[in-house]
């Protein structure tokens, strides 16, 4: 397979990206794409082509339903998205200015692009995961904060329907995927815990990850160490406020997590769950059911009126220079 940020250049190179999506399953493949696309959305030197096409990607993988990339995604990427989104939030017209103060056209479309699709994806995502913690809290804030989600335009709003309707059946049945309550808790905290590791604190920051942590309620006893110290280590910055000091102390707890996690993983490699922490797993998604369900009604409207325009959109693709950038985008 060609590598893949050469696939991430150009329209015509993206289509060598069907390889990978072909074999996403094999975890090496699967575990290449994910940190290739966190590095190119991370950093703030990526080409714009390359951070569009890769959210592209990302879209279109979980257009597969696989558990490994919802996962995958979960743990790694879905939190880059609602930093595009809301480092897009006070700026003049959706994306256009995302890269530049003063883009040329080609730049403003590429801007409108990925913010577009970001935010696109967020709403299908919560509609297609609300057993999902981190992606439902993610969107949850973002509407909170005063996000406006826009119609659909490039997903199919009809599979996006049909998806949504199953999931929506499924949970009025009781019948849950139990691969995917499983792993809700453990993708909380590692999401959380990663944003931890990389993060330029400020002080809002520290405040919404702690809180957010505290919510995370049955962790195994490695996890509620680590929570109550990082708690620990909070609250003494709010009163002595020496930020080195702080991040000494978080990069002393994060080693210390991750030592006892591997030795943890070495001793128990070869057990599963049991049927016990499946239950208890499969419980505590049972309290997302109820918030969801407030959003159904006006979720399923959207979902109506995104009937209308999908029938003019028979594919993906990136808008080419235009002069009727408003009328494609708005």
């Amino acid at each position: 397979m060609n590598n893949l940020r050469s696939c991430l250049q150009s329209e015509q190179a993206y289509r060598e990206t069907k390889e990978y999506k072909d074999n996403i399953e094999d975890e090496a493949t699967l575990r290449y794409v994910l940190e290739t696309i966190e590095e190119i959305l991370y950093c703030k030197q990526s080409e714009p082509i390359e951070m569009v096409l890769g959210m592209r990607l990302i879209k279109e993988l979980m257009d597969l339903h696989h558990e490994c990339v919802l996962d995958g995604v979960t743990r790694n990427i879905v939190q880059l998205i609602e930093e595009i989104i809301k480092g897009d939030q006070k700026k003049r017209e959706r994306g256009k200015y995302y890269f530049s103060e003063n883009p040329d056209q080609q730049l403003m479309l590429l801007g409108n692009t990925l913010v577009r699709l970001s935010l696109e994806s967020i709403f299908v995502w919560n509609l297609w995961h609300p057993h999902n913690p981190v992606i439902s809290q993610i969107y949850q804030r973002l509407k909170q904060s005063g996000v406006e989600f826009p119609k659909l335009h490039y997903f199919n709003a009809q599979k996006v329907k049909e998806y949504y309707m199953l999931v929506k059946e499924n949970s009025k049945n009781g019948t849950l995927c139990r691969q995917q309550s499983s792993v809700l808790n453990e993708q909380c905290f590692e999401q959380l815990k990663q944003a931890i590791e990389r993060s330029q604190f400020n002080n809002g920051k520290l405040h919404e990850i702690n809180e957010e942590l505290k919510q995370i309620k049955t962790v195994n006893e490695n996890q509620k160490l680590f929570i109550e110290n990082f708690d620990k280590a909070y609250q003494d910055y709010l009163v002595n406020k020496q930020l080195e000091q702080f991040n000494n102390q978080i990069h002393s707890i994060c080693q210390e997590y991750d030592e006892f996690q591997t030795y943890q993983n070495k001793n128990n490699q070869l057990c599963s769950y049991s049927t016990d922490k499946q239950s208890n797993h499969i419980s505590r998604t049972v309290s997302y059911q109820n918030s969801q369900h407030k959003n159904n009604q006006s979720i399923e409207k959207l979902l109506q009126e995104n009937d209308i325009i999908q029938a003019q959109i028979q594919s993906f693709e990136i808008p080419k220079a235009s002069t009727k950038i408003q009328d494609q985008y708005y």
